[in-house]
């Protein structure tokens, strides 16, 4: 069974969504974006981070 982590960096959240860190790192200071600082690092929550981003982008195109 492989591990999957629950929380990620910047750097392979970017990879996991195909945004850019600078991009990742201005959601980090939006309000609900579900991270937090651990010392100087971000920590994001994967699986919250990328149902918010696609909640996100929905209510950016004017979806629901």
């Amino acid at each position: 069974m492989e591990h999957v982590k629950i929380m990620v960096s910047v750097k392979e959240f970017s990879r996991l969504s195909g945004l850019g860190e600078r991009k990742i790192r201005e959601l980090v200071h939006l309000k609900g974006f579900p991270s937090f600082r651990n010392g100087k690092k971000i920590e994001i929550h994967r699986e919250l981070a990328s149902k918010w981003l696609a909640d996100y982008t929905m209510r950016a195109a004017g979806g629901v």
